[in-house]
């Protein structure tokens, strides 16, 4: 079995791999001999035909630690980088407030999935591409990061930082599987009909509606929609219950599946 490495015996090197692995999915953008390091020292696995590396649950957990303390060279460590005793920056934990922005696609820059109160996102072959670049990603950080609870399709549940930022989860799964967000001028007012993913009062869950211009007219065709909007992400590893709230309009209130 492989033994788990500390903070304490990364180089400096693996250290900045560590602390600059991406934020959302901790995917790693070191050099390959320092990604085998790490993978060697039981905190990255590799995935994927084109050889990505992730950190996994401990290595997570290295990252939490080194972002705590300073980032020292070893004693009589040579090469480059700072002198003993100096302190590089961390970089900035990602806020968990909710947001449009959704999950970096793997190997790609990050992708903005659209909640329903930002303005109008931009249309297009690019930007489906994005989305279904996006969505491949967390499909394989589900399958990297341990997938259901006492085995089974690694796929088949949110990962982690899903569950912890469903807000952004919701609304790409529902976006890359085509569904049109609803959109906001800068006057505040509704300028496009469709979903709008966000916070619920229940902990752990949010709310999705069908919002647009004319509140009547996305009044009617809510629960047709919404109904849809529910079978596409209970196929995509979330639970989704049709409520109806004041004056009988419908919502989902949508969970992460556990199994």
């Amino acid at each position: 079995m492989t033994a788990r490495g500390t903070a304490a015996e990364l180089t400096v090197a693996q250290r900045r791999a560590v602390l600059s692995s991406d934020p959302v999915t901790g995917e790693l953008s070191a050099s390959p001999a320092v990604c085998a390091a790490l993978r060697a020292k039981g905190l990255a696995v590799e995935y994927g035909r084109v050889r990505r590396h992730y950190l996994n649950g401990a290595g997570l957990a290295v990252r939490e630690r080194l972002r705590e303390q300073p980032l020292e060279r070893p004693s009589g460590e040579a090469g480059p980088g700072p002198s003993p005793g100096s302190v590089a920056p961390a970089p900035p934990t990602p806020s968990d407030a909710p947001g449009p922005s959704g999950p970096p696609a793997p190997g790609g820059g990050g992708f903005d999935a659209a909640t329903g109160d930002g303005p109008e996102p931009a249309e297009g072959p690019r930007r489906r591409a994005a989305a279904a670049r996006a969505w491949a990603g967390v499909l394989e950080i589900r399958r990297v990061t341990g997938g259901a609870p006492g085995g089974g399709d690694g796929t088949a549940v949110p990962a982690p930082w899903e569950r912890t930022r469903a807000v952004r989860a919701v609304s790409l799964a529902l976006e890359a599987a085509g569904v049109p967000p609803s959109a906001v001028g800068g006057d505040g007012r509704r300028t496009r009909t469709g979903y709008r993913v966000s916070p619920s009062e229940e902990p752990g869950s949010v709310r999705v509606e069908w919002l647009g211009p004319s509140v009547s007219e996305a009044r009617r065709e809510a629960g047709e929609r919404l109904r849809a909007c529910a079978r596409l992400l209970e196929e995509r590893g979330w639970e989704a219950l049709l409520y109806r709230g004041p004056r009988r309009t419908p919502f989902l209130s949508v969970t992460p599946r556990d199994s």
